[in-house]
């Protein structure tokens, strides 16, 4: 398993990501095998929610932060270097239908592993209970302490289990376990953003 990775949020023409999406996957899949890399994912803007209606989303794991630098530049791109913490527990590529929503994470780095602990001790029962898999825990290589950011990567059936999944939103008592660890978790958290997107297969 690659244990360096790369999340490349980047823009496309036009109307490019609805009409021929596969071309921006091709594109990410030749340049990773061109320099020893191997695409993790590609996803496109779910229009309307989160990403603009021509971005995308790729992920690349790379044997060392070298390789990962010495792949060709993307242009029209944000891209930033990630280590796997816990997940994903390979690199081949996530497979489900449905909703993936990518979430960063602003936490004092003082607390990281209270973060990282709360979160993988939840995440057994929340799929469990819901119709969801927890397909990427990373912690950014660009971020230096005091300070910490992490990217989550989460497969939802649909958007409906997203909302039936939030420890805030009332969930089925069989999901308190996890529930309960998100709440505390929730305390340790500075900042968090997410994007939801469709995946590319």
């Amino acid at each position: 398993m690659n244990p360096i990775y790369e999340y490349c949020r980047f823009k496309t023409a036009p109307r490019a990501l609805q009409s021929v999406p596969e071309a921006a996957r091709e594109r990410f899949s030749e340049r990773a095998k061109a320099s020893g890399g191997k695409l993790f994912g590609c996803w496109r803007s779910v229009v309307g929610l989160g990403l603009a209606r021509d971005e995308g989303i790729a992920v690349t794991s790379w044997a060392s932060v070298a390789a990962a630098k010495a792949a060709t530049p993307i242009a029209d791109a944000e891209c930033t270097l990630l280590k796997a913490m816990v997940r994903p527990l390979t690199d081949a590529a996530p497979v489900y239908e449905g909703v993936y929503v990518f979430r960063w994470f602003d936490v004092a780095e003082a607390e990281w592993q209270d973060f990282c602990d709360l979160s993988n001790a939840a995440w057994p029962n929340m799929e469990s209970v819901f119709d969801v898999n927890i397909c990427g825990f990373w912690k950014s290589l660009d971020t230096q302490p005091p300070a910490s950011k992490t990217l989550l990567l989460t497969r939802y059936a649909d958007l409906s289990v997203w909302e039936a999944s939030r420890w805030w939103n009332k969930p089925v008592a069989a999901a308190n376990v996890s529930m309960n660890r998100f709440k505390v978790r929730n305390e340790i958290i500075d900042s968090t953003v997410a994007y939801p997107a469709l995946p590319i297969f």
